[in-house]
């Protein structure tokens, strides 16, 4: 009779199991055999190459995270057409699925995919290796190794992982209040994003905060400058180049747009020009807040570029190449292909496409003025 009772209490606690959503990543080390295959059987097969390294499921590590990542909305982050509209960007704008022809000031361009992100590497999803630069800008690491896991941590370690003595990760660090960690544990990393001595970082991972998987809303703690540096060190050089961790000048308050200065510092905050608010504990950010600055925040690198890629040279928020005014740029107007009738959607904050022209004016020049007030 108890063997019947505990046959009988385990299939209740299967069947209630099935009507409820579990999270893959949740912030250490996901399930083994969603990314790896032991025996490439019936029941968990690979999808690209049989001889991949690890066992994973893909024919390389890009390969194998795109596997769920491929897609639209929600936590994908490799559209078709250019379509998704979390913060990090699409890897659309990176793949040979962007080129097309742009018309800039009246001669024909050929759309450059090589200068629009980060080329990660997915042979099973035709994202291939840099054709132009063999070292990440500013930067010794060969860009014929560049992965999805050169940034992100598969295993969602902290601190050096367990095995080192760190506490044991029970929650995922990306959320605001979606859960504490219990007693005796930690939360993990933003984005799984890697932690000083994995790989090339040499910087702990940046806080930031998110208000759910598809990443449509972003505030970031502190940080994100140092850990970039991590691969572009010859950037940190703030004598000849754009300074980060600096303090964002009180105009990004009063700036709405060209000719507009009548912002106030609780809803001065732009999601296409984010500002760090130099804040070390993740769970005190508010994703969605509207504020601007109130004398602690800072520039950093994603205050102007996106992490992935993006419609733009060097994966910049905005057009800063083929126009003076960002309404009038050249991905708006191209000359041989329609993106935006496809869906592409180059500008974006908020998850909701951002019509310039509406927002900023006919006439709103570079969104470096938010900061620097120049128009």
């Amino acid at each position: 009779m108890k063997v019947n009772k505990m046959m009988l209490a385990m299939l209740a606690g299967f069947f209630m199991m099935g009507g409820t959503a579990f999270a893959f990543h949740g912030g250490g080390v996901a399930h083994c055999d969603g990314c790896h295959s032991m025996h490439n059987s019936a029941d968990n097969p690979r999808a690209g190459s049989a001889t991949a390294a690890s066992l994973m499921k893909g024919s390389d590590a890009s390969s194998t995270c795109l596997n769920c990542h491929n897609g639209t909305a929600g936590y994908h982050i490799n559209s078709a057409n250019g379509a998704n509209m979390n913060q990090g960007g699409d890897f659309f704008w990176v793949s040979s699925n962007a080129g097309h022809d742009l018309l800039v000031r009246g001669n024909v361009v050929t759309f450059d995919p090589d200068n629009k992100g980060h080329n990660v590497i997915a042979a099973d999803f035709n994202l291939a290796v840099d054709g132009t630069n063999t070292t990440a800008p500013g930067g010794m690491m060969a860009s014929n190794m560049l992965s999805c896991t050169s940034c992100h941590d598969p295993h969602g370690q902290v601190d050096g992982g367990t095995s080192n003595g760190a506490l044991p990760i029970s929650v995922s660090g990306s959320y605001l209040n979606k859960a504490q960690p219990a007693a005796g544990t930690i939360a993990g990393n933003y984005r799984l994003l890697g932690d000083a001595g994995f790989k090339q970082i040499t910087a702990p991972a940046p806080v930031a905060t998110s208000d759910g998987s598809g990443g449509k809303f972003v505030n970031y703690g502190q940080g994100m400058s140092d850990w970039c540096l991590s691969c572009h060190p010859l950037y940190n050089d703030n004598a000849n180049m754009h300074p980060t961790d600096v303090s964002v000048p009180a105009a990004y308050n009063s700036y709405v747009k060209t000719g507009d200065f009548t912002g106030v510092a609780a809803t001065a905050f732009d999601a296409l020009v984010p500002i760090e608010r130099n804040v070390a504990d993740g769970s005190t950010l508010d994703p969605v807040s509207t504020a601007g600055v109130s004398g602690s925040e800072q520039v950093m690198c994603l205050s102007c570029h996106r992490a992935h890629a993006s419609a733009f040279d060097n994966a910049l928020r905005w057009d800063s190449s083929t126009s003076e005014f960002i309404a009038e740029s050249a991905i708006l107007n191209e000359n041989s292909t329609t993106l935006m009738a496809n869906g592409a959607i180059p500008y974006y904050a908020g998850g909701v496409a951002v019509d310039v022209a509406t927002k900023y004016g006919e006439y709103q020049r570079q969104l470096c003025n938010k900061c620097h007030a120049k128009d």
